[in-house]
């Protein structure tokens, strides 16, 4: 069962997935991080960028440098647009890949915070958004990662809603009590699916 996780930057995410990983049969997967993998050097989209964008968003180790690449595609929404037909079907296609190995017994979950931009969530069989109070998302931002609110307004700007997550997510985790109060209601929603703490989980 293909579940996607999404919610806006700073909603916590990454703490609902830590959480996740500690009951048996659930898997993680981080679509942001095979969109990196399938661009290195040898895999599926490496030769294709290259080709279009040209070798000079390559490193010195011919790598794809990422900053030079996004300098160009988020400047022209055809260029992202040419991007993402590159990127996009080999990523689902790992995904899919993936959660046939592991099974239909087990939960397995995409992260993305483009997910539904990206038209991922046609993959899943449900979708959960991660929703937290935008003054909670700056403090964590700022605590977390040294954002200025200018730079945290500017990428929230950019991303879906939380009127948008809440019409079209199958289910939504709110994060805006404690980590303790977060995690009562992970086990609430995962014994509702039948799904148990592994003995060794914290």
């Amino acid at each position: 069962m293909i579940i996607g996780m999404t919610g806006g930057v700073g909603s916590g995410k990454s703490t609902v997935l830590a959480m996740l990983k500690r009951y048996e049969k659930v898997r993680i997967c981080m679509a942001d991080e095979l969109g990196h993998q399938v661009m290195e050097p040898g895999k599926a989209a490496y030769q294709k960028i290259i080709a279009h964008f040209g070798e000079e968003i390559c490193d010195d180790n011919k790598q794809i440098d990422r900053t030079r690449l996004g300098k160009i595609a988020y400047a022209d929404e055809r260029q992202l647009a040419i991007l993402n037909e590159i990127i996009h079907p080999l990523v689902w296609e790992e995904i899919q890949r993936q959660a046939n190995m592991y099974g239909e017994d087990n939960m397995f979950f995409v992260e993305s915070a483009i997910l539904f931009e990206c038209g991922l969530d046609k993959l899943c069989k449900e979708v959960w958004g991660i929703l937290t109070d935008d003054t909670l998302r700056f403090q964590r931002l700022q605590e977390s990662r040294g954002y200025s609110r200018k730079r945290a307004e500017s990428i929230m700007r950019n991303q879906v809603s939380d009127s948008y997550l809440k019409r079209h997510c199958d289910r939504l985790i709110h994060n805006d009590g404690s980590e303790e109060e977060l995690e009562a209601e992970i086990a609430r929603v995962m014994s509702g699916y039948g799904y148990r703490r592994c003995n060794s989980g914290k």
